[in-house]
C-alpha cells in the first residue's frame, strides 16, 4: 500500500485525510497550525515535525493549500528530498500558469505531478463525494486513482498539465454566475408577489433547473437544507469564490476570451469581500445584490 504525505489539514484537508485513514492508508501530515494536526492524531495520523519530515520514504504527497504561492513554497522545500517517481498531487485551487510551473519543476526532478482541484466543498470532503478535475499524465493519474476513489465520487483526467485548474476555473465561474442569476429570479418573484416555495417547485423542474437551485437554494426554508437556512454559515465562502473568480479573470484576460458575465461576477464578489462579507457563504451574494 502506498505511503501518503498530506500538507494542509484545514477544513478540506482534514476530512480528506480522515477518509484515507479510515481506508487504512498510512498518512503522515503537516500543517503550520498544530491544532489541526492534533485533532487528527487520534484517528491515526502520523505527525510530521516539519516539511522535510513529510518527504521521507513517501510515495504520494497531496497538498490542499490556500494559494499557488504557498504550494510552490512547499514544493521548493521538499523537492530535493523526494525519490524519483514520487507523485505530487495538488488539490488546491490555483491559477493555470502556476500549475504548469509546478509540473515543470517536478518533471525536471523526475517526479510525477497532477493538478487536481476539487468540487463539492466541506460536505463533499467529509462524505467522500468530491469531484476531482485532474491535469497531468495517464501514468500519474492511474497511480492516484485509488485515492481519488476513496476521497471522491468522481475524478476525470481532463488533459495535460494545468487542465485540472483550467476546468475548475470554468466550473466556478459558471457556478458564481448561476447563483447570481438564481438570486435575481427569486428577487423578481418576491417583488411580483410569488410564493418562493411554489417558484422553487417550478424552477427546479423546468428549463431554469440548475445545481444552484436544486441543491443549494439560497432562500431560507426553500428546497434542501442549505447555508441560507443557517444564516449563510459557509460551506464555501464568498472570499474563496472571489479568489477562484480572480483566477478565472486572469485566464479570461490572458486568452482574450469574451466573458462579461464572469467578469461582472468577479466584480460583485469583490464588492462583497470589500464590505467585510467574505466570511459568509458564497450563496449570500443573492442577498448582497438585492
Amino acid at each position: 500500500m502506498k505511503k501518503i504525505g498530506f500538507v494542509g489539514l484545514g477544513n478540506m484537508g482534514a476530512r480528506m485525510v480522515t477518509n484515507l485513514l479510515n481506508a487504512n492508508y498510512g498518512v503522515i501530515g503537516y500543517d503550520i497550525n498544530e491544532e489541526f494536526v492534533k485533532q487528527l492524531l487520534p484517528k491515526g495520523l502520523k505527525k510530521a515535525s516539519d516539511l522535510n519530515d513529510i518527504s521521507k520514504d513517501i510515495d504520494i504527497i497531496i497538498t490542499m493549500l490556500p494559494n499557488g504561492e504557498i504550494v510552490e513554497q512547499v514544493l521548493d522545500t521538499i523537492i530535493d528530498s523526494l525519490k524519483p517517481g514520487t507523485l505530487i498531487t495538488d488539490c488546491s485551487t490555483i491559477d493555470v500558469d502556476k500549475a504548469k510551473i509546478l509540473h515543470q519543476k517536478c518533471e525536471d526532478r523526475k517526479l510525477l505531478c497532477l493538478d487536481a482541484p476539487v468540487s463539492g466543498g466541506v460536505g463533499g470532503a467529509e462524505n467522500g463525494t468530491l469531484t476531482f478535475m485532474v491535469g497531468g499524465t495517464e501514468d500519474a493519474y492511474e497511480m492516484m486513482l485509488p485515492l481519488f476513489e476513496i476521497m471522491g465520487k468522481k475524478s476525470l483526467l481532463c488533459g495535460s498539465c494545468g487542465t485540472g485548474q483550467a476546468t475548475k476555473a470554468c466550473n466556478n465561474m459558471l457556478l458564481a454566475t448561476t447563483m447570481i442569476g438564481v438570486g435575481e429570479a427569486f428577487n423578481l418573484g418576491k417583488n411580483l408577489g410569488l410564493d418562493p416555495q411554489k417558484l422553487f417547485e417550478i424552477l427546479s423542474t423546468s428549463t431554469g433547473s440548475c445545481w444552484a437551485i436544486n441543491n443549494y437554494c439560497p432562500i431560507k426554508g426553500v428546497g434542501p437544507e442549505s447555508p441560507a437556512d443557517n444564516n449563510f454559515e459557509p460551506g464555501f465562502s464568498a472570499s474563496l469564490m472571489f479568489k477562484d473568480l480572480s483566477i478565472a479573470l486572469k485566464a479570461i484576460q490572458s486568452t482574450n476570451t469574451s466573458a462579461p458575465f464572469g467578469t461582472k461576477a468577479q466584480e460583485n464578489f469583490g464588492n462583497m469581500v470589500n464590505q467585510k462579507k467574505g466570511d459568509l457563504d458564497f450563496s449570500a451574494i443573492t442577498k448582497f445584490n438585492e
